[in-house]
């Protein structure tokens, strides 16, 4: 194929995900074929190829290496060397490098989709990084400059700078170089060609880009049809705050500026905000205008919609339990729905006058965080007075459904409840004693069971996650870089509906997020000069999001079987077409070392590969 040219694809029927072929579904640990690269030089050029060393993989396991795989096996044998990862693999700041390493870059793509994948440079003190060949058909590709954070007592390339590519220093042993590629609304499906020109302490290194693009397009970002919906917790203040400190704002434009970007970020990425911060109404007369900016909710409100391509989901502002009172939205007690009425009939008039549901976004209203029985009493008083004075809103409480709250999912009367967002490891059920299990009784899919229920009454069903007790993935940087991608995987092997993620997007603390972030949980978004910087983890959530976007359309037009045949024969899940196997420390399916029941999943040195080829198995049955 010529240069610039681009060519046609099918559409493979297997039901077995491409790339996997053979290999031994591994769950927890290694076990699979794995791909060694070195480094070769023909006329010059540093070009890598991919030897098979799946024998040596399968023995190490079953000799007594089952952790070793996960990250102790070299994909380079030199000291220094230019390795293609896809975005969800793990890349220590020093030591070997991870098996599954490739001298190209390889991505497959919907329209409307943005995908990354990664460039380590290894052993180099200076890199830079440009297109040497462009793609056709208006595809872009962009670089992102992985900086190094410390995380406990590791440093992980978390913090992605945007960047031209001009030559800089490099942090660690292994530097992470991200590229991403954007195939834009009303792209052409095929296979395009591009290369990369890695230059690392002046020696070029050549790196082609393979990316093919189906004929599948993605929802739209700003409406509910077709999207996993979110909510993630935020503060824009302290993110304004932090970003005049690092790079010394001096006027008020700036700082209004840093808050759109904020916003901008997060709607690129398909993530919707839990606050709206600057433009949360004040009063109880609702939106105001207002000369200084950081009291102009009515125009910073709509300044943060438009800066982004739309939110698929749109917190209506009403505070929740957990705010102080002093700091309630609009004054506005979440303990008092009966006194909500005209300020919420002022709230949708606002919205409705400048056409903010006009892409059918999900507004929804979060007044409660894991109540009690009593405060579940409470919810059903605060959808009622949402259900009759905000038309189309949508109830949120974090909690399962149990016949004692039954009261919440009945359908009598206009209180029930609308959302149910159950955390991860709750979404099953738990273990099961022996003396239960004897009798063929089991406790595993309890939780289950009643979610199936309310899920028959029409309502929907979210996930949320924090750290805590083990048992499922979730967002710390103290995880694997998969993990992100796994839970939101998982959304989809479910059929959940949304996530919703409490712990905080720019919550800094007293240090320079640059240097530290703690376990990570609470940073997923870094202050920059004049935009707002991903971490690797959003990166992972945004592409969990567009995957599931891709499931659905399998689950749509195959059914929920195909969606586990892919996950379950990729090795992420213990799932197959029939179902989802559970594991838990007692009395499941499966053995695992925590009380919740919930399917195994992958998160190894593997994952990140096993995750491409459920991703290529996704678009080809889509």
């Amino acid at each position: 194929m010529e240069r610039g040219e681009v060519a046609s694809i099918g559409v493979d029927r297997s039901r077995r995900p491409a790339g996997l072929e053979g290999e031994q579904v591994a769950l927890d640990v290694g076990v699979g074929s794995t791909h060694g690269a070195r480094p070769d030089s023909p006329d010059g050029s540093r070009l890598l190829s991919r030897p098979l060393v799946r024998g040596a993989a399968l023995l190490a396991a079953l000799v007594g290496g089952l952790g070793a795989l996960s990250g102790a096996a070299s994909a380079t044998e030199g000291s220094e060397s230019v390795v293609a990862y896809p975005s969800s693999q793990s890349i220590a700041a020093a030591g070997t490098l991870p098996r599954g390493g490739a001298g190209y870059v390889s991505v497959n793509a919907a329209i409307g989709e943005r995908e990354n994948a990664i460039v380590v440079v290894r052993g180099a003190k200076q890199v830079s990084i440009g297109v040497a060949t462009p793609p056709a058909g208006g595809l872009g590709l962009s670089f992102f400059f992985a900086h190094f954070v410390d995380v406990g007592s590791a440093s992980v390339p978390d913090a992605l700078e945007p960047w031209g590519g001009d030559e800089r220093a490099t942090e660690r042993l292994n530097q992470p170089l991200h590229v991403q590629v954007d195939v834009p609304y009303g792209s052409k499906p095929g296979r395009y060609n591009a290369s990369l020109a890695v230059t690392s302490d002046g020696r070029r290194t050549v790196v082609p880009v393979r990316i093919t693009v189906f004929p599948v397009t993605l929802p739209r970002p700003g409406t509910r049809v077709g999207n996993l919906l979110t909510s993630f917790n935020l503060s824009p203040e302290s993110y304004v705050a932090r970003a005049a400190q690092l790079y010394g704002f001096s006027n008020h434009d700036q700082r209004a500026s840093a808050n759109r970007a904020l916003f901008a970020l997060l709607g690129a990425y398909r993530v919707s905000p839990g606050s709206w911060g600057f433009g949360e109404p004040r009063a109880p007369t609702g939106y105001e205008s207002s000369s200084r900016w950081w009291l102009d909710s009515a125009g910073n409100f709509l300044g943060q919609l438009r800066a982004s391509p739309g939110f698929s989901a749109l917190r209506i502002p009403i505070s929740s339990n957990r705010t102080a009172a002093h700091n309630y939205i609009a004054q506005m007690s979440p303990f008092a729905p009966e006194t909500w009425c005209d300020y919420l009939g002022r709230v949708h008039a606002f919205w409705s006058q400048n056409e903010v549901l006009g892409s059918a976004p999900l507004p929804y209203l979060f007044g409660y965080d894991e109540p009690g029985l009593d405060g579940q009493r409470l919810v059903a008083r605060q959808a009622k007075a949402l259900h009759r004075c905000f038309p189309g809103g949508q109830q949120l409480m974090t909690g399962n459904p149990s016949p004692a709250n039954r009261f919440l999912w009945d359908g009598a009367g206009d209180d029930d409840l609308d959302i149910w967002t159950v955390l991860s490891r709750r979404y099953y059920g738990t273990w099961t004693s022996p003396a239960d299990t004897r009798t063929g009784t089991s406790r595993a899919r309890d939780n289950l069971a009643m979610l199936t229920k309310v899920r028959a009454r029409g309502k929907m069903v979210w996930t949320y996650t924090y750290t805590g007790t083990p048992g499922t993935p979730g967002f710390a940087a103290t995880e694997p870089l998969s993990n992100p991608r796994m839970l939101l995987l998982w959304t989809a092997l479910e059929g959940v509906q949304g996530v919703l993620y409490a712990q905080g997007v720019t919550t800094y603390g007293q240090t320079n997020p640059f240097d530290s972030i703690g376990s990570g949980e609470k940073v997923l978004v870094y202050p920059g000069p004049s935009s707002a910087w991903p971490s690797a983890r959003l990166v992972q959530i945004r592409d969990g999001i567009e995957d599931w976007a891709v499931l659905e359309l399998v689950r749509q037009r195959r059914g929920a079987d195909e969606v586990r045949a892919i996950l379950g024969n990729s090795g992420l899940f213990s799932a197959s077409r029939g179902g989802v196997r559970l594991a838990c420390n007692l009395g499941c399916e499966l053995r695992s070392s925590t009380k919740y029941a919930w399917p195994r999943w992958s998160r190894d040195a593997s994952t990140a590969r096993r995750i491409e080829a459920a991703r290529l198995a996704a678009l080809k049955r889509a």
